[in-house]
């Protein structure tokens, strides 16, 4: 298994399909950047948790929906060097997703607070990737690859809650 999912603040906010559903499309993005045995961890939590991370780390004294962060010094060398693992396991990073945010948001799209939670995941994966949102063409590009991801969701998705 390549995806680790813990929930610290609210262990329903997911389903089993859902679960399902963020472990596969961690496992479809860790192939296509050649970061087979890679892990990543998805943790759910609380605003108060992802705001003391995002102080911490970020410097920014608010709670965020998603923070990402990369084990990896960059995607590219960890391919150079991945005879390296020799088939092992190793820690690509850590997706943290606010699950207060997940549902605000959710609600304000109007679509399941789970969807919403696949949809931080993906940016967080992304993240985790090396893609970046800080200039414009950076941004299109993250934005169209995560429209890709979240094309394949919808299509797996069961009837909306």
């Amino acid at each position: 298994m390549s995806a680790f999912i813990t929930c610290l603040a609210d262990d329903s906010i997911l389903s089993e399909h859902y679960n399902c559903q963020l472990e596969e499309i961690i496992d479809q993005l860790l192939e296509e950047y050649d970061l087979i045995g890679g892990e990543v961890g998805v943790i759910i939590a609380d605003d108060q948790y992802l705001r003391s991370l995002n102080q911490k780390f970020r410097a920014k004294d608010t709670p965020t929906d998603v923070l990402s962060f990369c084990f990896l010094e960059s995607v590219n060398e960890t391919v150079e060097h991945e005879k390296d693992y020799e088939g092992g396991e190793f820690a690509v990073g850590d997706i943290y997703i606010s699950a207060e945010r997940a549902r605000e948001q959710a609600k304000q799209a109007r679509h399941s607070v789970e969807k919403e939670v696949l949809l931080l995941a993906v940016h967080g994966m992304l993240h985790l990737l090396g893609f970046d949102h800080d200039h414009h063409a950076d941004a299109r590009l993250m934005h169209h690859k995560e429209k890709k991801l979240l094309q394949r969701i919808d299509q797996n998705e069961p009837g909306e809650e």
